[in-house]
């Protein structure tokens, strides 16, 4: 699914996953079960503050165990990053501006990243509409997206700025009246982000609602699914625990950041 920037990086996530106990912190854990042909997209997936192992049971349904932990981030990883532009992007001045204004002042990657999500999350209505366009340029014009909308935009101005950023796919545990909704999975099939830290590896951001850090609510595909999975089905067994987020108002939204350790 991804390609980390820099070599050793399965290596360096066993060791920096902190999902060992930190003074001061809170960790979560939830229990899945998977069944169904889909239930193959799921795989051990680990990054800075999260982790997802799975298990085949007995029955070949699959038991899918999240642990998160909200301990601050330590990343001390430089901004400007130093890294060259990235050549597969297009020409898009505004979206340019954009980002470096967003960014402007940061002398840590981190937060260049937090300045930016936030500035993506006052910027941007959500808009449950499927039809709307979600490519960066659209979703700028209109100021309105879906959650593809906004992981496709965060990660357009965080590589504008030579920071490594990938979008994931996978499952939002939420409540029956939430949009998106599907009883089958327990939640919505949801489009959030992941960033590259140099000296901690991949954390996760869902650029509608957090920075840096996500619950365990979320449960990302291992591999990129190119069509719509149909036969999934995704229960609760069990959760424990709680991670707690600083609140911050960033426009009209109201977004959970997990601090960077000082």
């Amino acid at each position: 699914m991804r390609e980390a920037p820099a070599a050793g990086l399965r290596a360096r996530l066993a060791v920096i996953a902190l999902l060992a106990a930190v003074p001061g912190t809170a960790e979560e854990t939830s229990v899945y079960r998977a069944r169904g042909a889909d239930a193959q997209l799921f795989d051990q997936y680990d990054n800075d503050g999260y982790s997802l192992s799975v298990a085949l049971s007995p029955d070949g349904s699959l038991e899918l165990t999240v642990r998160v932990s909200d301990a601050p981030l330590r990343s001390r990883a430089p901004f400007p990053t130093g890294l060259p532009r990235d050549p597969a992007l297009s020409s898009a001045p505004e979206r340019d501006g954009l980002a470096r204004r967003l960014a402007s002042g940061s002398t840590l990657q981190a937060e260049a990243v937090e300045r930016v999500l936030l500035g993506v999350a006052a910027l941007v209505r959500y808009d449950p509409d499927r039809l709307r366009r979600q490519d960066p340029a659209a979703v700028l014009a209109s100021r309105r997206a879906h959650c593809v909308g906004f992981a496709e935009l965060a990660v357009d101005l965080l590589r504008r700025l030579s920071i490594p950023a990938l979008t994931v796919q996978g499952i939002l545990r939420t409540r029956p009246d939430q949009a998106g909704y599907e009883p089958e999975i327990g939640g919505a099939y949801h489009r959030w982000i992941e960033v590259y830290y140099p000296d901690r590896g991949f954390a996760f951001s869902d650029p509608w609602s957090s920075v840096n850090g996500v619950d365990a609510r979320y449960v990302p595909f291992a591999r990129r699914s190119l069509e719509r999975p149909r036969l999934l089905l995704l229960e609760t067994v069990t959760a424990s625990g709680r991670v707690s987020y600083p609140v911050r108002r960033s426009g009209e939204a109201i977004v959970r950041v997990r601090p960077i350790a000082h």
